[in-house]
């Protein structure tokens, strides 16, 4: 009975730490994703008062730009 219970500690031990690893690795992402977007967001403010045509861009960024503005990507 105490060997199970040893296991089963080790396991939830095993599982807290991969728990810990994953949520500040979630954390990090999230960082990143919001310095990407103050970027992003900065970039095509640049480009437009210089008079760089974002039409230029491919539809998927024009879109990603354009979601961005509307408030998407929180």
């Amino acid at each position: 009975m105490n060997e199970q219970l040893n296991e089963m500690t080790k396991a939830i031990n095993k599982a807290e730490i991969a728990m810990k690893a994953a949520a500040w690795q979630l954390e990090s992402q999230r960082s990143d994703i919001d310095q990407l977007r103050k970027c992003l967001f900065e970039l095509a403010y640049t480009a437009e008062e210089n008079g760089i045509n974002l039409v230029t861009l491919t539809k998927t960024s024009q879109d990603t730009i354009v979601a961005l503005r509307l408030g998407g990507f929180k």
